[in-house]
């Protein structure tokens, strides 16, 4: 419960400490050009329009670079984008097409970087587009020579289904926080939604390939060099999200795991002076433990609902069952009611103590966005008590497979 109520209140704190930050305007005459790599694996469906919104970008073309990687794609994808060069070809001078044999995003990237010619490097996943203004907004944050990355505000596509639905919520909520944390410098990730690298500072780091999430793994390289990661809340991106219970399932799972390799291999920031609010809150506290007690929460809840559906096909349904269920709850067996179906009294008052406070900070993140809340509202039932408990099991699932060493695949 001190956990929870404990995170809660200190991203409350923090948000409305700095709210008027969150969309600060920053005038600058700083226009290199910029590299923007777009590694694709079977994106035959979504290339054309995330291409399309780089040509659209509200920024000199003369000075935008396209670097489009094919790694190891079956379908169309390599085709589609040599359609958009030749479509594109007198309006974007500079548009290169590389193909590669190998599935690796990390081998894409780094390919990719061999050709960039501008001073900034962007990537941008293959199924994800931008705003016209994204890059205009975005750039200015290199003025601060200490910047060494800036990554914008993502929100899911239009998309029909009740995942899509409540992944919206969770966007909402996730983007608004790598704000928050962006300015205690303790940003730990530059997703492919047109993160912004300066080209120096990734071409001595390169994008790792011995962990799942690449961006994850060269945000916190980039973190040790000393540089910081910058947010700009105002400028958009927009990614494709799972529409179906298994394309969530193998995202999250990619993610999850990736998240525990770089917690692993870039431990030595755990508890570490240099980087106060990372290593000492942000990264073991709102991270770890945070995921630790949501997956324990979420299985003495499972247990629960388990031993009581036990229960009452065992008294109800007159089927025999043996009278001790060798499982951890907080339930006494020899008692069964609807009012324990879920939980016991005293874990009700910490799942509503810790509901409460990550309710509480939705809405401030949402008000702070100006947000329409009855847009969202009816969402929140499923996003709290269905959806997340949903992302906790795919969580311990995660960890699980990592520890058992299972193959992995990006």
């Amino acid at each position: 419960m001190f956990v929870g109520v404990y995170i809660s209140v200190w991203f409350l704190l923090i948000a409305l400490s700095n709210a008027n930050k969150l969309h600060e305007k920053i005038f600058s005459n700083f226009f290199p050009v910029v590299s923007v790599l777009v590694p694709a694996y079977n994106e035959e469906e979504h290339i054309e329009k995330s291409l399309k919104s780089i040509a659209g970008l509200d920024y000199p073309k003369k000075k935008i670079e396209i670097i489009v990687i094919d790694n190891g794609s079956t379908d169309r994808t390599f085709e589609k984008a040599e359609k958009f060069r030749k479509e594109f070809s007198k309006k974007l001078k500079k548009i290169k097409l590389i193909k590669l044999p190998n599935p690796h995003k990390s081998e894409a990237l780094n390919s990719g970087i061999k050709y960039a010619t501008g001073e900034i490097v962007g990537v941008l996943d293959a199924d994800t587009y931008v705003s016209e203004d994204c890059l205009k907004k975005m750039l200015p944050h290199f003025e601060d020579r200490q910047v060494g990355a800036v990554t914008n505000y993502v929100k899911p596509s239009p998309a029909k289904g009740i995942f899509a639905s409540i992944q919206d919520i969770e966007y909402v909520f996730s983007s608004f926080s790598k704000k928050i944390i962006s300015l205690l410098d303790a940003l730990y990730i530059v997703p492919g939604t047109l993160s912004l690298i300066r080209k120096n500072v990734i071409k001595k780091i390169g994008f790792p390939d011995d962990t799942l999430t690449e961006d994850m793994d060269v945000a916190l390289c980039i973190l040790k060099r000393g540089y910081k990661i910058s947010n700009c809340i105002d400028a958009v991106a927009y990614t494709v999200v799972p529409t179906t219970f298994i394309g969530l399932l193998k995202q999250r799972m990619r993610w999850y795991r990736g998240f525990v390799q770089n917690v692993v291999k870039h431990s030595d920031i755990l508890f570490n002076k240099k980087y106060p609010h990372l290593g000492y809150f942000v990264f073991p506290f709102s991270s770890i433990i945070a995921i630790f007690v949501g997956v324990a929460l979420t299985l003495i809840l499972l247990t629960n609902i388990t031993r009581n559906i036990i229960l009452f096909v065992k008294r109800f349904l007159y089927i025999p069952f043996f009278d001790t269920i060798a499982i951890y709850t907080t339930i006494p067996l020899k008692t069964f009611s609807l009012s324990k179906l879920f939980i016991d009294p005293y874990s009700r008052i910490v799942y509503m103590m810790i509901f409460t406070g990550s309710l509480l900070a939705l809405f401030v993140a949402l008000r702070l966005q100006k947000i329409k809340i009855k847009e969202k509202i009816l969402l929140f039932p499923l996003y709290f008590f269905v959806y997340y408990v949903l992302i906790m099991v795919f969580w311990l699932a995660s960890v699980l497979t990592e520890i058992f060493r299972v193959k992995k695949k990006w």
